[in-house]
């Protein structure tokens, strides 16, 4: 779902790259960019939000894959965040019942809601201001593979091969045209929905780096490539059906986005943070208000414009896509912490549970929201986001469907912060 200037974006198709490499699809041409993303996830994971809908979820990113570069996500996990494994203070903290207490997990817990986020509100606002005009992410991502994307590739290319020939034949023939659009959209949709007879995920990492002004930027993405089957009876079907390439390829991928198109760099265009927010770009997060009536009237009024609601989102739904976009951002401290005092008001459909484990091992709060799946069939998909309590800073974000121990997609942020230049680490 990769840097995610949207989380949303992040789970676009649901690739890594996608993710992670906005820059690139966005050079690509429109029937490239849509068709060769070869799916990974199932559709209704591609965006981390919550409707009555079928969720468009990074994007990645994405958010990040994101949940990826400019668009998805990017998500040391908010600014002055503690690294893997440490406390805000330095010290080496065990997963435990998330109170930071080494060695007393129980397991998860329901929690009250409201009462975890006004909790974490108060720290969040304690958090020192971060230093630097980068902000760094490494983000580690795990994909259901949803297709062999060789088999997936060659087939796309076919039908648009068609499409292509088609599109010459019915020149001066709108109806005919239109008619035929309408058979390729469902064809390529039926493609992309194909499953594989085996299951098996793809774990990649990428760093980003995005300038708070709002341009130059580099992502190195597929990085640390590893593909895991659920069993040994999957990797036998695996091999049986011919032990296709799965990976994508496994060398890095290196974006650098300078705003010179000649180059081949992405245009350097504003990007912005969250799919549903366009006029929230990385140069101007710092400008957001940073107490809750102020914050809470700004959201209100981006509603009153955003693409969702014209999509018949209603401000709950808008909410909760928002708020998760902006809090694996670089936001500053009274913006987090307002944040969540706005998410606690309408706290009504969330659900909490303290003492949950990461994919490192760390412990923290998770926080779930449902949504229907593609067939519209409500609850089915949980969208998870879990923070350190100590801090406000998102760890992992995940996207789970009911009946499936193996997660659509989970997002692991290794590592983010402020840093001086491209390149450089927290």
């Amino acid at each position: 779902m990769n840097d995610r200037d949207s989380l949303s974006e992040l789970l676009t198709t649901l690739r890594p790259d996608a993710l992670t490499e906005d820059a690139y699809q966005r050079h690509r041409s429109d029937d490239l960019a849509r068709a060769f993303q070869t799916p990974r996830t199932a559709p209704h994971a591609r965006r981390f939000r919550v409707s009555e809908r079928r969720p468009l979820y990074l994007i990645a990113g994405t958010a990040v894959a994101a949940l990826a570069a400019a668009a998805i996500i990017v998500p040391q996990l908010a600014p002055g965040s503690p690294a893997p494994g440490q406390a805000a203070g330095g010290k080496t903290v065990s997963a435990g019942d998330g109170t930071g207490a080494p060695g007393t997990s129980t397991g998860p817990k329901t929690v009250n809601t409201r009462t975890v986020l006004l909790a974490v509100a108060k720290v969040a606002a304690e958090e020192p201001i971060g230093a630097g005009q980068v902000w760094y992410s490494r983000v580690r991502t795990t994909q259901l593979i949803q297709m062999d994307p060789d088999t997936y590739t060659t087939a796309m290319k076919m039908l648009l091969d068609e499409r292509t020939t088609k599109r010459e034949e019915l020149k001066g023939r709108p109806a005919e045209l239109k008619a035929y659009e309408k058979d390729f959209a469902e064809k390529a949709a039926e493609l992309k929905s194909t499953q594989l007879s085996y299951e098996a995920t793809k774990a990649d990492t990428t760093e980003t780096w995005r300038s708070l002004k709002g341009t130059a930027g580099r992502v190195i993405s597929n990085q640390d490539v590893k593909i895991t089957f659920s069993s040994p009876e999957d990797e036998a079907k695996w091999k049986r059906s011919g032990s296709p390439q799965l990976s994508g390829g496994d060398k890095p991928r290196t974006t650098e986005e300078k705003g010179a198109p000649s180059s081949g760099a992405d245009s350097g265009a504003e990007r912005v943070v969250s799919i549903v927010n366009p006029s929230v770009t990385w140069s101007n997060l710092s400008k957001l208000p940073k107490d809750k009536a102020g914050l809470k009237a700004k959201l209100k009024a981006l509603y009153a414009e955003s693409p969702a609601k014209r999509d018949g989102d209603d401000f709950t739904a808008y909410l909760s896509s928002t708020a998760w976009d902006l809090l694996i951002a670089p936001i500053a401290p009274g913006t987090r912490s307002a944040l969540f005092q706005v998410l606690a008001d309408s706290a009504s459909g969330l659900r909490s549970q303290a003492g949950m484990t990461d994919g490192l091992g760390r412990t923290g709060v998770a926080l779930d929201t449902l949504g229907p799946d593609d067939a519209g069939r409500p609850g089915r998909i949980t969208y998870r986001l879990i923070f350190d309590e100590r801090t406000g800073g998102v760890l992992e974000l995940d996207v789970i469907e009911k009946g499936n121990a193996t997660p659509l997609l989970r997002q692991t942020f290794e590592s983010t912060g402020y840093v001086d230049e491209l390149g450089d680490t927290p």
